[in-house]
C-alpha cells in the first residue's frame, strides 16, 4: 500500500473515531500531497513526494511550536508533530552515518574536499532521506580534510 493511500485510510478511520486533530491534519495532508503529483504530471504522488509533503508540514509546526504561546494551541501542535512523525521512517543512526562516511572515504583513491560529491551520493544511495544531510556535510568534510 501507497503512503498516500495509507493517509486516506488513516484520515477515514480518524474521522470515523471523531479525532478533529488527526482528521484535520491528515485531510489538509493529503490535499497538498495529491497536487504535487498532479503538478508533476496530472499523476498520483510517489511515496518520496509524500514523504517530502510531510516533511514540510513537521518543518512548520516546529517553527509554529518556537513562536507561539498559546498552550491549547501548542498542545494541538504538539499532537500533530506526534502524528507526522509517525508516518515517517526512523532516521539513520549518527553511529551508523559516521561508520558508513568512514567506510566510504576510506575506499577513495582521492580523499580531498573535492569527493564530498562522492561520499554525499554514496549516502544519499545508501539511506535516501533518513539521514540528517546537514550534520553528515559537516561529518563528511572532517573525514576528508582530518
Amino acid at each position: 500500500m501507497s503512503l498516500l493511500a495509507q493517509l486516506k485510510k488513516d484520515s477515514l478511520l480518524a474521522r470515523k473515531a471523531a479525532d478533529g486533530v488527526r482528521a484535520t491534519l491528515l485531510s489538509t495532508l493529503i490535499g497538498e500531497a495529491e497536487m504535487v503529483g498532479k503538478n508533476a504530471g496530472n499523476r498520483e504522488s510517489s511515496d518520496d513526494e509524500v514523504l517530502h509533503t510531510i516533511r514540510k508540514f513537521l518543518k512548520n509546526n516546529q517553527e509554529a511550536l518556537a513562536v507561539i504561546k498559546d498552550e491549547a494551541r501548542l498542545a494541538v501542535l504538539r499532537t500533530e508533530s506526534d502524528i507526522l512523525n509517525s508516518y515517517l521512517p526512523a532516521m539513520a543512526s549518527e553511529a551508523d552515518v559516521k561508520a558508513f562516511i568512514d567506510q566510504t572515504v576510506a575506499g577513495l583513491a582521492d580523499r580531498s574536499p573535492r569527493s564530498m560529491g562522492t561520499v554525499m551520493a554514496a549516502l544519499k544511495a545508501r539511506y535516501g532521506t533518513n539521514f540528517d544531510a546537514r550534520q553528515a556535510n559537516v561529518w563528511v568534510k572532517a573525514a576528508l580534510t582530518g
